[in-house]
C-alpha cells in the first residue's frame, strides 16, 4: 500500500495533509503521467496512496464517484494578481473570492505576485503576502517575489528560496511604476538566480522599442490607440534579448502572458541552447483589438494589449503545436467604478482583465473542442508543467503516489453554462461565452471541497500556503 499510509500528520509539509480519513475516486478514466486508463485512485492523508483496480478496496470513509468522468490532477494558475494594489487602483479580488473562483473551476493551486515595496525588506514583503493570504485560501496559494530595491539583498533571496520562494518576477518596462530592470540589471539577476537553483519571470516588452513610439500622433480618446502605444514588436525585441540571456547565464528563464506568434516561436527555436518556456492567455488567442473598438473598448485593455487576428491565429497554432507550455490567466481584476472612470482617456484605465473562473473552459474549448487534442492536454498545459515551473512537479500536477491529493473530476458532457472569471464586481470579457466542461467534484490535499461546481463549506477555507516565512 505503499510508504505514504505511514506518514504521519506531524510530517506533513506545507500546502498537505487532510486527515487520517481515506478517500476513494472509483470509476473514474484516470490522466496519469504514464496516460489514461480506468482506475480508481486511493487518498490517504492528504496524498495519493495508490492507483489501480481498487474495487474491492474495504475501510474507506468517502466514496467519489467517478464513473463515466474523467480524472485528473488539480489545475495550477501560475498568473494571478489579487489582494494587491497596482498604481491608484485596488485590485477588486482578495485571496477569498480570487481563490473561491478558482477551486470551484477545478484549480487548487494560484500563484500571486508579492512586490517590494519602497523602504520595505524582502522579509518584510514575505511578511505582508502572507498575512493577506493566510486562513483566506480556498486553494493552495504560492507567491512569485518582485524585489525592487537595488542592489538585491541576495542572503535574504537565498533564505527564501530555501523556505520555497523559488521564483522571481522583473518587468522590462514600467519604469514610472518602479518596476523597470535594464538588461545588465537582469543579467546580474540571472547568474545569482540559477545558483540559488531559482527561475526567472520576465515581462517581456522592451521599453527602448516603446519609446520610440510617437505618442503625440496618438488619439488618446480611442482605446484601440493602446495597440499603437504597445507593438508586438516590443515584445519579440526583449524576448531575443531574454533568450540571449539565459543561454549566457543557463538561468532558467520563463516568459509571461507571450501576445505574438513571433515571440513564441523565438523562444521555441531557442529550447535547445537556453532553459526557457513561456505561456501565454486565453485572451491572446481567443480575442482580438477589435475588442477594443467601440463604446466599451477601454474594458478589454491589458498589457500586452490584445493583437490583430493574424497574430490571435498564429498564437493559436503555435499553442496547439506545444511551443507555449502553458496557459495561465494574468488574472487582474478591477472594480467596474474603476474601470469605467476614464474621462475619455485611456490611459487612466487600469489596465489588466479577471480569467481565473474561465481558465479551465476556455483551455478546454481551444485544445479539445476546436482541435480535438485530448483531454490529457489539460493535465499538461495546465497542471504538470505548471507545478514543474514552480519547482513542485511531482508534488503537484500529477495523480501518481505520493503526490498532494489534489484530483479534479470533470464531465465534458455536462449542461452548457456561462462562464464567470471572478466573483468580484467587475467587467467579465468571458461573461458571453459558455461551456458545457462541469466541475463535479474537487479534491484538494484529499478533502473533498467542490460538488457540481459549489464550494463546500466556504467557512473553512481548505487553501494552504506554499511557501514560508523567511
Amino acid at each position: 500500500m505503499g510508504e505514504i499510509l505511514k506518514t504521519k500528520t506531524g510530517d506533513r509539509g506545507p500546502g498537505t495533509g487532510g486527515g487520517d480519513s481515506r478517500v476513494l475516486v472509483a470509476g473514474g478514466t484516470v490522466w496519469a503521467p504514464d496516460g489514461p486508463r480506468r482506475a480508481d485512485v486511493l487518498v490517504a492523508d492528504g496524498r495519493v496512496a495508490q492507483v489501480g483496480d481498487l474495487s474491492g478496496w474495504q475501510g474507506v470513509a468517502e466514496v467519489v464517484d467517478a464513473t463515466g468522468l474523467h480524472v485528473l490532477p488539480g489545475f495550477i494558475d501560475v498568473h494571478v494578481h489579487v489582494a494587491d494594489r497596482i498604481g491608484r487602483f485596488e485590485l477588486a479580488d482578495d485571496f477569498a473570492s480570487g481563490s473561491e473562483v478558482a477551486v470551484r473551476n477545478g484549480i487548487t493551486s494560484l500563484f500571486a505576485f508579492a512586490t517590494q515595496r519602497p523602504g520595505e525588506s524582502l522579509a518584510e514583503t514575505a511578511v505582508r503576502y502572507r498575512l493577506r493570504a493566510e486562513g483566506h485560501c480556498h486553494c493552495d496559494v504560492g507567491f512569485h517575489l518582485t524585489p525592487t530595491a537595488t542592489p538585491w539583498d541576495w542572503e535574504a533571496i537565498e533564505r527564501l528560496v530555501a523556505a520555497g520562494w523559488r521564483t522571481f518576477k522583473l518587468y522590462t518596462t514600467y519604469r514610472g511604476a518602479g518596476l523597470f530592470s535594464g538588461w545588465h540589471e537582469i543579467e546580474q539577476a540571472m547568474w545569482v538566480i540559477a545558483g540559488l537553483g531559482g527561475r526567472l519571470l520576465l515581462h517581456c516588452e522592451d521599453d527602448d522599442v516603446l519609446a520610440t513610439v510617437d505618442a503625440a500622433g496618438v488619439d488618446i480618446s480611442r482605446p484601440f490607440s493602446h495597440t499603437s502605444l504597445r507593438p508586438g514588436s516590443a515584445e519579440v525585441e526583449a524576448v531575443r534579448c531574454a533568450v540571449e540571456l539565459a543561454e549566457r547565464t543557463l538561468c532558467p528563464l520563463h516568459v509571461v502572458h507571450v501576445s505574438t506568434a513571433a515571440a513564441a516561436e523565438l523562444i521555441a527555436g531557442a529550447r535547445g541552447r537556453a532553459p526557457v518556456t513561456c505561456e501565454t492567455c486565453p485572451q491572446y488567442v481567443l480575442l482580438t483589438e477589435e475588442k477594443l473598438r467601440g463604446r466599451w473598448g477601454y474594458r478589454y485593455l491589458c498589457s500586452p494589449p490584445l493583437r490583430g487576428e493574424a497574430s490571435r491565429a498564429g498564437g493559436e497554432a503555435v499553442l496547439v503545436s506545444g511551443a507555449i507550455d502553458l496557459l495561465a490567466t494574468d488574472h487582474c481584476a478591477f472594480r467596474r467604478d474603476d474601470k469605467d472612470d476614464w474621462s475619455g482617456d485611456f490611459r487612466a484605465v487600469p489596465s489588466g482583465l479577471p480569467g481565473l473562473g474561465a481558465l479551465v473552459p476556455l483551455a478546454y474549448e481551444v485544445l479539445v473542442r476546436r482541435h480535438a487534442l485530448p483531454l490529457g492536454e489539460l493535465a499538461l498545459r495546465l497542471s504538470a508543467n505548471p507545478a514543474r515551473l514552480v519547482g513542485l512537479y511531482p508534488r503537484k500536477g500529477a495523480i501518481a503516489a505520493g503526490s498532494d491529493a489534489d484530483i479534479v473530476v470533470l464531465d465534458p458532457g455536462g449542461p452548457s453554462r456561462p462562464l464567470v472569471s471572478t466573483l468580484a464586481d467587475a467587467h467579465d470579457p468571458w461573461n458571453e461565452w459558455k461551456t458545457t466542461l462541469r466541475v463535479r467534484h474537487v479534491l484538494l490535499a484529499g478533502r473533498r471541497v467542490v460538488r457540481d461546481g459549489l464550494l463546500l463549506e466556504a467557512d473553512r477555507p481548505a487553501g494552504r500556503l506554499l511557501a514560508g516565512p523567511c
